[in-house]
């Protein structure tokens, strides 16, 4: 990392550092920690790298996406970012509390139940609140749109993605799994979720022995991708990058819900998850994505809503994808042989 080369830079950095440390005061147990950030901020504007500074404080700082603090960055950049606090392999959003953060950093100390899937009477709800969100339309997996990238065809949609799921959860890991294709979208796409949650409360009193709720979309790349992109190459296929989203309930005001997820459990499933898919290929997964909104995840503390792959990615790169998903769904709840195993091939993401 380069060292600052004007004065009047690394000052504004300091200041700023200075400015959030006493934005953290508030915090329960965390008063000491911002009298140490104010402290290092003297040592960081003499030239020292923030990152270093901070990191040997013993907490793990940094913005928001895993970026570290550079030389070269504009100090008017980070005036924008609300929290000096970095969750690992997480991409926190600006509305997101900085209690919420430090609960996060907290899971790898915090003891959970295990995950129990055994047994033959259902344990897995896969569903889909957006049910026609559809990939890239590569040759011999075209179809008819009824909107920009969405289809009714359920061959071609994020529900054939589902159904490979469940299917080798069902008949590899002899899991019992729902696999529910109802379209939440109409009649309004923004008020889907409000009707998805009642597909989940349904199954849930009819069978509660369901314990696992998999919200299971498709990402957006981009408007309109002239191309299949951001991809890898494992065991020889195409595979999609996979993602999962954390709500937290706070709501984008602050206001938030009523009835909160256990936001902590959830993140602590998406968490045990990706460190799994990333034995198998360290471009496997994004950063786990954590939202203040609250995506149904009050229903269960086994709520994942994942992203397999996005527009850009074609429907045959997402179906092997959730093989990989399968197997770590699997070795979570240690079922069967469900070791990772490091692809043969491993290659950089695709152009």
């Amino acid at each position: 990392m380069r060292e600052r080369k004007t004065p009047t830079r690394a000052e504004a950095r300091a200041a700023l550092i200075r400015k959030r440390a006493a934005a953290a005061i508030p915090l329960t147990g965390f008063a000491l920690a911002v009298a140490l950030f104010a402290a290092s901020a003297v040592r960081i504007a003499k030239g020292g790298s923030a990152a270093a500074e901070l990191f040997s404080l013993g907490f793990p700082l940094a913005y928001p996406g895993g970026r570290e603090i550079r030389a070269e960055d504009n100090t008017s950049e980070y005036s924008e970012l609300p929290s000096p606090i970095l969750v690992p392999q997480t991409d926190v959003d600006s509305g997101v509390s900085n209690s919420v953060r430090i609960e996060l950093l907290q899971t790898e100390t915090a003891e959970r139940a295990p995950i129990d899937l055994s047994g033959e009477e259902p344990r897995i709800l896969i569903y889909h609140t957006h049910a026609t969100e559809a990939y890239f339309p590569a040759e011999g997996e075209e179809y008819a749109e009824t909107s920009p990238w969405r289809t009714a065809d359920e061959s071609r949609s994020v529900i054939a993605v589902g159904e490979k799921l469940a299917d080798l959860l069902r008949n590899k890991y002899g899991i019992s799994v729902i696999h529910d294709t109802t379209n939440h979208e109409p009649p309004k796409l923004s008020t889907a979720y409000s009707r998805s949650v009642k597909t989940m409360e349904q199954y849930k009193e009819e069978y509660p022995s369901v314990t696992m709720f998999i919200d299971l979309h498709r990402d957006a790349y981009g408007n309109d991708p002239k191309e299949k992109k951001d991809y890898l190459i494992l065991d020889g296929k195409e595979v999609a990058r996979m993602m999962f989203v954390v709500g937290t309930g706070e709501g984008a005001t602050g206001t938030g819900f009523g009835e909160k997820p256990d936001f902590a459990a959830n993140y602590a499933l998406a968490k045990k998850l990706t460190e799994y898919l990333l034995q198998i290929d360290a471009e496997l997964m994004r950063n786990i994505r954590v939202k203040t909104g609250r995506y149904n995840q009050h229903v269960s503390n086994q709520c994942l809503l994942v992203e397999v792959g996005h527009n850009a990615n074609t429907l045959t790169q997402a179906l092997n994808a959730v093989e990989y998903l399968a197997q770590a769904i699997a070795k979570t709840a240690e079922i069967g042989n469900a070791a990772p195993e490091a692809a043969k091939t491993p290659l950089p993401l695709a152009p």
